[in-house]
């Protein structure tokens, strides 16, 4: 059985049982941006002896780098353990950057959808970046603030209507962003729904919004 739905078809709601972010392997999900789509997709491995996932994106057409990151499952709480991007070049991918994230880099915990409205937390990391044929460089205390701002929105996107959790992304640290992670360091805005993911995501320092135009959840 699959979940699976396409851009342009009639989507029921998203389902209202699942996790906020489903780690099925053979998943994928189309997200589309101002100018271009990206496919995420989402295999089984393994990180540093336990079970994981590598969650893959296509390349961004504005510098034709893409990435391939280690997420794992701790205790409620999507992590990403680590993350390599590279520049796809005619004669193959070119690394560009590999970064280590500790006990993790919080993508989305499950309890939030149990607390209530302007809950935060700022759950810690140490992020370790090793550029290519490199060392890795000194270990970066981080923190982001993740703060509830809704337990039940309606988001409407190509792929159907769906009943999400709100959620608002700060960065906590004083070093200027810089690198490959430029982007975790901007403020965010992420809607998810159960048993679907990340229906929709806001730069809210941009104005720039990514939704969900079509998805296959393996069942």
């Amino acid at each position: 059985m699959l979940l699976a739905v396409g851009c342009g078809q009639e989507a029921p709601a998203a389902p209202v049982l699942g996790s906020y972010e489903p780690l099925v392997a053979g998943s994928w999900w189309d997200y589309e941006h101002n100018s271009w789509t990206e496919r995420v997709t989402l295999a089984s491995t393994t990180y540093d002896g336990g079970p994981a996932f590598v969650l893959s994106s296509s390349a961004d057409p504005d510098d034709d780098v893409r990435s391939d990151a280690i997420i794992a499952e701790k205790d409620g709480r999507v992590v990403r353990l680590a993350k390599d991007d590279f520049r796809v070049a005619s004669t193959g991918d070119v690394p560009v950057a590999s970064v280590t994230y500790g006990v993790g880099f919080t993508r989305f915990n499950e309890a939030w959808a149990n607390e209530a409205v302007g809950f935060k937390e700022s759950p810690e990391y140490t992020r370790v970046e090793t550029p290519p044929g490199g060392s890795p460089k000194p270990g970066e205390f981080r923190k982001h603030t993740f703060e509830v701002l809704s337990l039940s929105e309606q988001v409407v996107t190509a792929a159907g209507t769906f009943d999400c959790i709100e959620i608002r992304r700060t960065k906590d640290w004083q070093a200027a962003a810089d690198g490959v992670d430029a982007a975790d360091a901007q403020t965010k805005t992420f809607w998810f729904a159960r048993g679907v993911g990340r229906v929709q995501e806001r730069n809210d320092e941009t104005g720039r919004t990514e939704s969900l135009s079509a998805f296959v959840i393996p069942e």
